[in-house]
């Protein structure tokens, strides 16, 4: 048996919770919720954000057997949005 670790790293997902945080951020910049959420994804090269689901589905990748040879990657789910270089 042998033991495979991974680590995913999500960017702007948009949940419920960061749904909330942008409702009381337009509300305290007296702007409509849609410019607020525009502010975040400007920066995306994707152009918006991600879902749950789409985080969700790179875990169960990466538990399932298809993904039995991948061990210690860092995956960026984040639409383009980390621009570092390695």
């Amino acid at each position: 048996m042998s033991i495979r670790v991974n680590s995913v790293c999500p960017g702007w997902i948009l949940t419920d919770r960061m749904s909330g945080v942008l409702r009381r951020q337009s509300k305290a910049q007296g702007v409509p919720y849609q410019t607020a959420l525009d502010r975040i994804t400007e920066g995306i090269p994707l152009g918006r954000c991600g879902t749950a689901e789409e985080v969700a589905d790179l875990i169960v990748f990466l538990a399932s057997e298809r993904a039995s040879y991948i061990t210690g990657a860092t995956i960026q789910v984040d639409g383009g949005l980390y621009r570092g270089l390695f």
